[in-house]
């Protein structure tokens, strides 16, 4: 495993400010529930959204993040109306639309914020306080049909990762990953990859990525193939995610896996066994603030 970033420049929340945050995520939820509900859009809490939804009835109280999953047709759907539905307040990022590709994943970012990840840092790709949205994608039934898509599309992740890696690299991720023999493994790797592939940018890697994991043949098996586990780690009957469930989260209801028990097992294991403090989750971020405006303002340096 790789250590903490330089201190130089990552920020750590305070308790207050992670406080404040999940007040933001909180907001941000609602939001994209609301439009969701609107236009008949499927929706389901992921990974420790789901987690905190069926273990607290709201956040994980050292969660920093949020995790949406929605099927591929309906994230195309959101992509769509999200101008004219959450522009105003919220921008975006996804593959194969008129967004940016921050990565295979895509994204919404609340306006007027500050929450970068150390990756993203030197970036051109929005840095506010954002939800990742995965794409939940049908996967044939056959098993050799399975195995040779799933291959060849975690070739296709990798090498769309590594190009990005390699446009961005610079001084301080190459510190960062230098800590120990694996992470300076790691990088070389990425970087040879990632320059062996640079004859194509990386958006048309991720945008033939994002293509080529979509099947679009009747299955009852379904997966999350931009999940840390990648194509093969989550894949489940259709009955574990859809139709979903509602769950209190908080001070409202949020969407859950049709199955939430089966789906929080294949993720976490014994889910309810609250984890150590040196096991918890977290995410380093360059510098913080939920109003930019404001705080520059007020002289304050958003990025310590």
């Amino acid at each position: 495993m790789q250590n903490s970033p330089p201190v130089e420049i990552v920020h750590e929340l305070s308790q207050q400010e992670l406080a404040g945050l999940q007040s933001c995520f909180l907001e941000m939820l609602k939001d994209f529930d609301r439009v969701c509900s609107k236009y008949g859009l499927c929706y389901m809490a992921a990974g420790g959204t789901a987690l905190g939804a069926v273990r607290h009835k709201g956040f994980i109280p050292w969660d920093d993040d949020v995790d949406i999953l929605m099927p591929h047709e309906d994230l195309k759907k959101f992509c769509k109306i999200f101008d004219e539905a959450l522009g105003s307040k919220y921008e975006m990022t996804s593959p194969n639309s008129k967004y940016q590709l921050e990565s295979m994943i895509s994204a919404i970012y609340r306006k007027n914020t500050l929450k970068a990840s150390f990756s993203d840092y030197n970036t051109p790709f929005p840095k506010g306080v954002h939800m990742d949205i995965f794409p939940v994608e049908a996967v044939p039934m056959n098993p050799v049909v399975r195995g040779v898509k799933g291959g060849w599309s975690m070739v296709l992740q990798y090498i769309a990762v590594s190009t990005l890696f390699f446009r961005y690299r610079n001084k301080k991720k190459k510190e960062f990953f230098y800590q120990t023999t694996a992470g300076k493994i790691n990088y070389r790797i990425r970087c040879t990859v990632g320059f062996f592939f640079s004859f194509r940018c990386y958006e048309k890697w991720g945008n033939a990525f994002d293509r080529f994991v979509q099947w679009h043949r009747p299955s009852d098996l379904w997966a999350v193939p931009t999940d840390t586990k990648h194509y093969f780690g989550h894949i489940m009957p259709k009955s574990v995610y859809y139709p979903p469930v509602k769950g209190v989260f908080e001070d409202f209801e949020i969407n859950l896996p049709h199955n939430p028990d089966a789906y929080l097992k294949n993720q976490y294991g014994d889910y309810m066994l609250i984890p150590p403090e040196e096991d918890r989750e977290k995410h380093y971020s360059v510098g913080f603030s939920l109003n930019v405006e404001e705080d520059l303002k007020k002289g304050r340096d958003i990025y310590k």
